[in-house]
């Protein structure tokens, strides 16, 4: 089958009408009940067929649906199946999807092209050669299915893992079901999310150029263990850059790790050096850090296109003097001009008008040390200053993002920890609430300068950040300049084939 008859029976699988799950049963916590749950629980409003043989679920129903002993005893044409039966079963499950002329599955089971015994090798191939005749693509074997919000208003989880995504523009490709569970939970607003597992039908080359010809994908992210058609993918990347960023946490990357990769789903891990070179040709975003993955999707969503100055001009704020040195340090590690304000154009006068609001102890220079200015206006005030100046093309500062939760868990020793916590929830009361809005709404207004929050705390910050687009990066802050210099990289490689076209 080629790619064009692919990429058109791959719009019914993300968009099915009708969905069947093979081996769905009524033991909680095992898979077939699993995905059942997760297909209903993620808010899939049209038709769900759980099939199961077993006599005991004649006449019987799995979470109010009617359980059918097989696909033929549907009352309706299926649009895609969910294959969730033992490895020796799965063949004639494909055989019977085929003879019901369904054209799509999702293949959860494992023990196919990660095995490697002749045995099951076999049955590998001989599932790809029966599909392949009946005209049938599927995801997996060894899958934890996918995610697709086309519909919004009826988003299908058509798989396992503790997630609820939901409905956005990041589409992602995992050959890890439990790594891309992990970025479906962090990113949230997802449009598609395949766990890819052993690509025996269809690869992460062809998942990416049904992303890539997407209206609604916006950022595409790539976990991947190996590739199965280098060629095809930078060809595909050569062309999808220009129009999304495409992000790439490629694992495998030494000895033991290529070693675990061939074991886990069958990929050949390949050089690193080759891998990079590939990148570097066609502007795809490289990590091999999960942190730096998930907050790359994010600046790619929320900060493209930057500004199109270079070196961007950074400035820095924050209620501390050791944290504004810091961050300085990593912004002319990774190539940002932190901007001297008694030489930019237009920094004298926006010294005068801090200082007009700090004391005058204050460094009267970027970064901004507020020197523990406890007042919240303050902290606005300076904020919008710098923004309105025209001296930054970003503005990197701290959040009070999650601040009054930190203070709530705090565990006193004794009576006088008590009161000091006391002390300062009441202090906090609504104020960092209402900090936290002023923060979004700073962010919205002033859209030329693209703003950077940064929180000590490792969770993720409250998701009304998220869904306003504005990026706070939580737990390191090395990882906000970082963000930074891959995307101002991937900007100037499209701007220079932009050039070169003209």
């Amino acid at each position: 089958m080629n790619s064009e008859e692919k990429l058109e029976l791959m719009k019914t699988m993300f968009n099915p009408k009708r969905v069947a799950i093979l081996g769905a049963t009524d033991q909680l916590m095992k898979i077939g009940s699993m995905v059942l749950m997760s297909t209903l629980a993620c808010g899939y409003t049209k038709n769900v067929y759980p099939i199961n043989p077993n006599p005991k679920y004649s006449d019987k129903k799995i979470l109010g649906l009617d359980v059918y002993p097989s696909l033929d005893k549907c009352p309706e044409q299926v649009d895609i199946a969910a294959v969730v039966v033992p490895p020796n079963a799965v063949v004639d499950s494909i055989k019977q999807a085929i003879e019901n002329n369904i054209r799509t599955a999702a293949i959860i089971t494992a023990g196919f092209g990660e095995v490697k015994t002749d045995e099951r090798q076999q049955e590998n191939k001989d599932l790809v050669k029966i599909a392949d005749k009946g005209g049938l693509i599927f995801v997996g074997p060894n899958s934890m299915g996918l995610y697709s919000s086309e519909d919004n208003t009826s988003p299908l989880h058509l798989g396992f893992g503790f997630m609820m995504p939901k409905p956005g523009n990041y589409s992602i490709v995992s050959q890890s079901g439990t790594m891309g569970t992990i970025f479906c939970n962090a990113l949230q607003g997802i449009r598609y999310f395949v766990s890819s597992g052993n690509e025996a039908s269809l690869t992460l080359e062809d998942y990416l150029e049904f992303y890539a010809q997407d209206e609604g994908t916006k950022v595409i992210g790539l976990f991947a263990e190996g590739l199965r058609a280098g060629s095809r993918f930078k060809e595909i990347c050569l062309e999808t850059t220009k129009k999304k960023p495409v992000v790439f946490l490629k694992t495998g990357l030494t000895k033991s790790g290529a070693r675990a990769a061939n074991s886990h789903t069958g990929s050949i891990a390949g050089s690193l050096d080759i891998y990079k070179s590939v990148f570097k040709q066609t502007g795809v975003i490289f990590t091999d850090q999960i942190m730096e993955f998930i907050y790359l999707m994010k600046g790619a969503n929320f900060l493209l296109p930057l500004p199109h100055t270079n070196p961007l001009r950074a400035g820095i704020i924050s209620g501390g003097g050791g944290f504004v040195v810091h961050l300085s340090d990593l912004c002319d590690r990774h190539g940002l001009e932190v901007v001297d304000l008694n030489t930019a154009p237009k920094g004298p006068k926006l010294i005068e008008d801090i200082s007009e609001i700090l004391p005058f102890y204050w460094s009267k220079n970027n970064p901004v040390d507020l020197v523990a200015t406890g007042n919240p206006e303050v902290y606005r005030k300076v904020t919008e200053l710098m923004l309105n100046s025209g001296c930054f093309d970003v503005l990197i500062t701290m959040t009070n993002a999650g601040l009054a939760d930190r203070i709530a868990k705090m565990e006193p020793d004794n009576e006088f920890g008590v009161r000091m916590k006391q002390m300062m929830m009441a202090f906090t009361g609504d104020r960092f609430k209402k900090m936290a809005r002023d923060e979004i709404k700073i962010s919205l207004h002033n859209p030329d300068t693209k703003v950077i929050y940064v929180s000590f705390d490792p969770r993720y910050p409250d998701e009304v950040y998220d869904q306003n687009e504005v990026l706070v990066v939580g737990g390191n802050p090395e990882i906000a300049t970082i963000v930074l210099k891959r995307l101002q990289d991937y900007q100037n490689f499209v701007d220079t084939i932009l050039q070169n076209k003209q």
